[in-house]
Parts: C-alpha cells; structure tokens; sequence
C-alpha cells in the first residue's frame, strides 16, 4: 500500500511540475517573443530609432536642423504619443511641441527591426495606375534617395510607388521626410538609358512640361 501511494504521489508530482514548465514556457513566447508587425514598438526602441535618425542628420545635412538638443532630449525623456503604423514607418506626432522640439517624427521600420502586416495608408494613396513589382521598386528608391536625399537614406520614406495604366513607362512616387525638416513631397520617374530616371521632384505642379497630361489626370494632378 505505502509503495502504491508513494508512486501515485511521484506520478502526481511530475504532472505538476510538467504542467509549470509548460506554463512558464507560454508566459515566456507570449510575453518575450517578438511584436506582431504592427504592434506598437516600446518606448526604448522608438528613442532608439528616433536618436539614430537625430545624429545621422545632423551628420549629413546639419543646416537643416530645426530642434534644439536639451529640448529634444527633455521632450523623449517624457511619455511618448501612442503614435500610428504607416507604410513610411512608425508616426508620432506631438499636438503641443515646445521650442525646439520636434512636432512629428516617422521611425522607419528597418530601424525597429519591425515590418507591418496591413500599414494605413496615412500619407497618400493614388487611387490610379497599377503596383509596381518589388525589382523595380527597389531600383527606384535607391535612385531616389541618391539624387533627391543626398545618398542619405534615413531621410525619407518612399511610398506609394505606382506605374501608369495609361503609360507604363511612368511611374509616380511619394517622399516622406523621417523628421519635421520639410514637407511631403511626389516625384515623377521614366526610363532613359534603360534605367528609372526621377525626371521632377517638389511639392507642387510637378511633372508640368515633362509628364503627359494624360498620365497627370490619372493621378489627379493638372498643370495651369
């Protein structure tokens, strides 16, 4: 009898302890594995990202500097806005920044080591022309971050690349700067010498003399 209770207390026990280590191995997936793609990322790994964009502009493009460095650094010293997942990155915005420092600021997902599954399409979204396969999408974005970033490419996203269905050999694109320096700006691009060429680039009547009239209307932009 003793040597039956001894055993069923033994079976009990490695029942017990097999049921901990599943448990703690499920607390420890769900509580230390990685973010879904578009979970928020913490507050350490958005300061991160945001202080490598910080110190590498001010490297690259140092007159274009708008904040001020105790501001700045008092301003991510406090809680951060909950912010929002963008095809650009991830976007905190700031309703009352104080003197120098910053009022919006994109954290590009490669510095999150993060990449969304369904991003809002919060900076623009051409309702024209069709999606362009990813070769072609990376060739142009490097293109664009050589001649209109300064080599630079924690400058700006690029996002919203579309060919025309009126003419495929046009493509629109859209900027958006990581840091509060400038505003949103679109591009038009075509193939000279076989290779994507950025032939107009700003903030408005882009493409005026350069782009057919027909592939502007598609995405909805006329000239005077």
């Amino acid at each position: 009898m003793r040597t039956t209770l001894v055993k069923q207390l033994a079976t009990k026990s490695r029942v017990v302890k097999t049921g901990a280590i599943m448990s703690a191995c499920l607390l420890l997936l769900t509580s230390c594995g990685a973010p879904s793609g578009d979970a928020r990322p913490s507050d350490s790994n958005l300061i991160t990202g945001i202080n490598l964009l910080v110190s590498t502009f001010g490297a690259n493009h140092p007159k274009l500097i708008t904040w001020k460095t105790d501001a700045l650094k008092a301003q991510l010293a406090k809680k951060l806005p909950v912010g929002i997942d963008t095809e650009a990155g991830w976007l905190l915005k700031w309703p009352n920044p104080g003197d120098g420092e910053l009022s919006q600021v994109v954290v590009p997902w490669t510095l999150l080591a993060q990449y969304p599954n369904a991003p809002l399409p919060y900076f623009n979204h051409y309702k024209g022309g069709n999606l362009v396969p990813q070769a072609t999408s990376t060739d142009l974005v490097t293109t664009i971050i050589k001649t209109e970033m300064q080599g630079d490419k924690y400058f700006g996203a690029v996002v919203d690349i579309r060919s025309s269905t009126v003419n495929p050999h046009w493509i629109i694109f859209t900027t958006v700067p990581y840091l509060p320096v400038t505003d949103n700006a679109y591009g038009f691009a075509t193939v000279k010498d076989k290779k994507w060429t950025v032939v107009d680039f700003g903030t408005a009547l882009v493409g005026c003399g350069t782009v057919p009239p027909s592939v502007l209307n598609e995405f909805g932009y006329h000239c005077p």
